[in-house]
């Protein structure tokens, strides 16, 4: 550890930390040009919500470990906490990169929302004729309701126990029969959209949208405000601040993350629903804050610029709590596709039916696979748990694993399996922007909260176990 910063712990003059934004600044410029330039207006919709959202988890991640660590009044990551506070200030950035997504939606620029949108500007549209004519078609349309849902329920019956009676000649029809689409399932299908309309509208969904930006960059923002506050006037009521309100935080934090999935990704197949949506988007974002919190910190305390404040208990902690969101992401999808599959009701599968076909099906293993087996084997031991190179390796790839998963939401409602330019591109320009923010608040601030009473303890953390 250099005499420059074995005070405040600041990066100083390290070659390395003092120029780290220019690179993630220029995959950046490089990804917004391969976005523009090799996607159509389309592909460009889908590919920039990849990386706007794969990008807002790193920051809601954030956000969720610095309240609960004031929440849990716990010590032992207080001196890894101020890499997730910079992960976490990067709110106003996520918000300035969102706002031309949002707007082109509400402008009609995107239209990658098309299903409700168009549903919900028809309602408007009839609305606009009044209720003259309501009277003499609501008995017709409620026959025609009533017809529909009873041949929609016979199909479906037919559908579940077909199979059984048939050999392997009359297989492949088979297949085909189920996943057809009869025009009773259709006028469902509309029926179902044009009912959720009263939510799924533009306005609604843009008013929305700007509002848990707000509520992220606030909390984001005022905690880490405090945070620094705290490192110039070692005032332990910041702290206290701080603490006190963690519990209401966590509640705005856990209901606009919960409904911004629900909006921004679940609302792209609009017929389709899942109460756990929200939890299964929080479970990735913790395992992806957890990897690159560790990932900083082994590469600053590879180069002295933490000293011992950073060391292999600290980095042994925050294995053991991503190992556990791990297991924790794997429980919550497997709940979801469990409940899903038993309750056997055709309109909930179509999601998972995308993710199965076109190509897709691989991805949907790599995920099984890459994102649990692996890490679960991988990581279990305490050994390789605090095996910094190995660990190291291991962070790396759940980061891989957790862009992938968030592409698997995204991509299929696009088509088939076929990963273009303009989907890395677009990821390259929200993430390096973002990641450029990161690096460079990491230049300029003490990489310790160093006024934070427990500093202390944490400094001393030693596991016996």
């Amino acid at each position: 550890m250099t005499e420059a910063n074995k005070n405040d712990y600041r990066v100083g003059d390290d070659g390395f930390w003092s120029r780290a934004w220019v690179a993630p600044l220029v995959l950046a410029i490089a990804g917004g040009l391969v976005a523009v330039l090799t996607a159509d207006a389309d592909r460009l919709g889908y590919a920039y919500l990849f990386g706007l959202f794969t990008t807002a988890t790193f920051m809601l991640g954030g956000l969720f470990l610095v309240l609960v660590q004031f929440l849990t009044a716990s010590y032992w990551g207080v001196s890894s906490r101020r890499i997730v506070e910079v992960v976490m200030s990067g709110a106003p950035v996520v918000a300035l990169l969102a706002l031309p997504f949002i707007g082109g939606v509400a402008l009609g620029k995107i239209d990658i929302y098309e299903e409700w949108q168009s549903a919900a500007a028809h309602g408007d549209h009839a609305d606009e004729h009044g209720d003259s004519d309501s009277e003499s078609d609501s008995e017709s349309d409620s026959d025609t309701d009533e017809h529909s849902m009873l041949e929609l329920g016979t199909s479906v019956a037919q559908a579940q126990d077909h199979g059984g009676d048939q050999g392997d000649h009359g297989a492949e029809s088979a297949h085909e029969e189920e996943h057809a689409h009869t025009s009773q399932e259709a006028a469902l299908h509309h029926e179902v959209v044009r009912q959720k309309t009263g939510y799924l509208n533009t306005t609604g969904w843009a008013a929305r949208g700007i509002g848990y930006l707000i509520v992220w960059s606030l909390i984001a923002l005022m905690y880490f405000g405090w945070s620094r506050r705290q490192d110039q006037d070692r005032d332990p009521k910041h702290t206290l601040t701080m603490q006190s309100l963690a519990a209401p935080s966590l509640i705005l934090f856990a209901g606009s993350l919960t409904f911004a999935a629900f909006d921004w990704l679940m609302s792209l197949e609009a017929a389709w629903f899942s109460t756990i949506f929200g939890v299964v988007i929080f479970a990735g974002s913790a395992v992806a804050i957890l990897a690159v919190t560790i990932l900083i910190g082994l590469s600053l305390y590879k180069r002295g610029l933490v000293g011992d404040a950073i060391n292999v208990e600290h980095f042994h902690d925050l294995s053991r709590l991503m190992f556990g969101f791990v297991c924790f992401w794997t429980y919550v999808s497997f709940s979801q596709w469990m409940l899903i599959w038993y309750a056997g009701i055709p309109e909930e599968a179509t999601w998972f039916h995308k993710r199965w076909e076109g190509g897709w099906q691989f991805v949907t293993y790599l995920l099984i696979f890459g994102h649990f087996v692996a890490p679960f084997m991988l990581l279990i031991s305490r050994v390789q748990k605090r095996a910094l190179p190995w660990l190291q390796v291991m962070c790396f790839w759940l980061i891989l694993m957790h862009i992938v998963d968030i592409y698997w939401f995204v991509m299929p409602q696009a088509g088939g399996f076929h990963v273009q330019l303009a989907d890395i591109g677009a990821l390259f320009f929200v993430g390096g922007v973002f990641f450029a923010y990161v690096f460079w608040q990491l230049g300029r601030v003490p990489l310790l909260p160093v006024g934070d009473p427990r500093l202390q303890r944490s400094l001393h953390l030693h596991q016996i176990y």
